[in-house]
């Protein structure tokens, strides 16, 4: 037992030595505030890379806890958490690390310690949950003005680049888990960005078909009605990817175009027309008119005057759909 005291002693001894190696203030780093860990060698780095693995390791045993908790609790809100783990338990997430050093003349080593403030970390991710939150917000916003004043092709727009930030959601909060975010703040903003996703994805549903539009056309072909001049104008149109309808009280946009030929001469075995029309422009949702003019083309055939008006409608068609596109903006 005399022989055991001693031994007992210096190992003590030993350990108290080891403890008091690195600075006193380091103490506050091994709190449950902190993951940390520190590590000692002759070489700086080698202590470094150990303490950063070991680091490591302490954080994937939280990750492996949160996808086993996550795992039990895949319905509703609570899946996001769940989807990111598949892809960050294997990627530990060490852009938070600092560390610290220190020499010890008397042992010829250097000490090392490196930490995650927790509450730093859950600040860190909360904001970008924030941010998250401020900017889709901003999209609906920007988005429900556009569709208020008849531009749902923009507020698509708008909306389907407010769709794609959903796509980094799940690291936040996956992290924010990990490193101990409180646990009902945590749901409210799940819930949050919950309703946001589900509020875009809504608003993309009912602009499905995008800006309407609805052509009203009277043309006249010397005395019968010329119905291809609308038709023709839908046909450049469409491909500009605009939608219509025949009910002008459901358009956001409404055309309204009268047009009338007139023979002008023959000369030469050629006919001569004019085609006289004039063109506006309303936008529904305020009732402004946005555009009004008046358009003439001449058309010229050997066939005739009938013929010689068809070639001027065909004329007109392309310079009146230059007028729209150039005036609502497609």
């Amino acid at each position: 037992m005399k022989r055991l005291f001693p031994i007992v002693m210096l190992l003590m001894l030993g350990s108290v030595a080891t403890a008091q190696s690195y600075p006193s203030e380091w103490k506050k780093y091994t709190s449950d505030a902190y993951y940390h860990d520190i590590e000692s060698d002759a070489a700086k780095q080698t202590a470094l890379d150990r303490a950063r693995t070991n680091l490591a390791r302490q954080i994937q045993v939280r990750v492996t806890e949160v996808s086993q908790m996550d795992k039990r609790a895949t319905n509703g809100r609570s899946s996001i958490l769940y989807s990111s783990t598949q892809r960050f338990s294997t990627n530990v997430d060490m852009d938070l690390v600092e560390s610290r050093s220190h020499y010890d003349d008397a042992q010829g080593k250097y000490y090392v310690l490196v930490y995650i403030d927790k509450a730093a970390a859950c600040t860190y991710y909360e904001n970008e949950v924030k941010m998250l939150v401020s900017n889709v917000s901003n999209a609906l916003t920007i988005a429900d003005n556009y569709i208020a004043t008849g531009f749902k092709g923009k507020a698509k727009t708008e909306l389907q680049a407010a769709l794609k930030c959903f796509d980094g959601a799940a690291k936040p909060f996956f992290w924010l888990n990990v490193f101990g975010f409180d646990e009902y703040r945590l749901q409210q903003y799940l819930t949050r960005v919950h309703d946001l996703e589900q509020s875009v994805k809504q608003r993309l549903a009912d602009l499905e078909y995008g800006t309407t539009y609805c052509v009203v056309s009277e043309a006249d072909l010397f005395g019968q009605r010329y119905v291809k001049l609308a038709n023709e104008i839908k046909g450049e149109l469409s491909a500009q990817g605009c939608n219509f309808v025949d009910d002008a009280s459901t358009a956001d946009f409404i055309i309204r175009i009268t047009a009338s030929a007139r023979k002008y001469n023959e000369f030469q075995g050629a006919y001569f027309t004019y085609i006289d029309a004039s063109v506006s422009i309303d936008k529904q949702a305020t009732g402004q008119r946005i555009f009004e003019d008046e358009v003439q083309v001449k058309g010229s055939h050997t066939l005739g005057y009938n013929e010689a008006a068809r070639d001027g409608y065909k004329k007109i068609t392309k310079e009146i759909t230059k007028l729209i596109k150039e005036n609502i903006k497609l």
